[in-house]
């Protein structure tokens, strides 16, 4: 048991099926940034972009201010507030403040809060993914590592299950999810059983082969 926390559970992907993934793009293509507005700070050396949107390839990031050391996304990090929103690949991540790491010109780290911040993945049922949701005070991706962690308040939803907790971690390359609790939370489970109406509604359709319905003809 990690000390830090009163409690500490470690799920089997069967709870969350098919979300092996990476979270966000991470690219080296070109990376193109609009904003309304843009300023230097001379005193803290800082570029300060208003209404700004940053583009690279599937990724998106939109915010209503922007503070950056400079241009150069080799290594550099990036502050985003106000309304924030990540996206790419299908994924979201949305809060009031975000800072992005960018190493080599691709995105290696984003760590977002809000009241509360938010992520959600779309389903993709081509490649047998369902949707997928979570809230915390704040989510912390890092795509080196492969970890997705929900700190404080944390949810997380995969359609019919919903897993509550202080602190989740997502430990994408072993697709294995640690829930945390404290001396002020618990760890809760919701699983949602798949309801077998449908399948009672369709073998009766079956059994029901005369004109008029009823018994089958014999």
């Amino acid at each position: 048991m990690n000390p830090e926390f009163g409690s500490a559970l470690v799920l089997s992907a069967m709870l969350l099926p098919g979300v092996a993934f990476g979270i966000l793009p991470s690219t080296k293509e070109r990376i193109v940034l609009e904003a309304d507005s843009s300023e230097f700070d001379k005193e803290k050396n800082q570029l300060i972009f208003h209404q700004v949107r940053i583009t690279q390839a599937g990724l998106t990031i939109v915010a209503d201010n922007a503070v950056a050391d400079g241009l150069d996304f080799s290594k550099s990090v990036w502050t985003f507030t106000g309304s924030v929103n990540i996206g790419g690949d299908g994924s979201h991540i949305s809060g009031s403040r975000a800072q992005l790491t960018f190493t080599d010109s691709r995105l290696t780290q984003a760590t977002t809060t809000g009241q509360p911040a938010t992520f959600d993945r779309e389903a993709d049922p081509e490649n047998d993914l369902r949707a997928l949701s979570g809230d915390a005070q704040s989510i912390e991706y890092d795509a080196v590592a492969g970890t997705l962690v929900l700190n404080g308040q944390a949810r997380l939803i995969d359609g019919s299950n919903e897993i509550t907790g202080n602190r989740l971690l997502y430990n994408i390359l072993e697709d294995k999810l640690v829930a945390s609790s404290d001396e002020f939370s618990q760890i809760r489970i919701v699983i949602t059983p798949q309801t077998i109406d449908q399948a009672n509604d369709d073998s009766d359709e079956e059994g029901d082969l005369s004109p008029g319905g009823g018994e089958p003809v014999r």
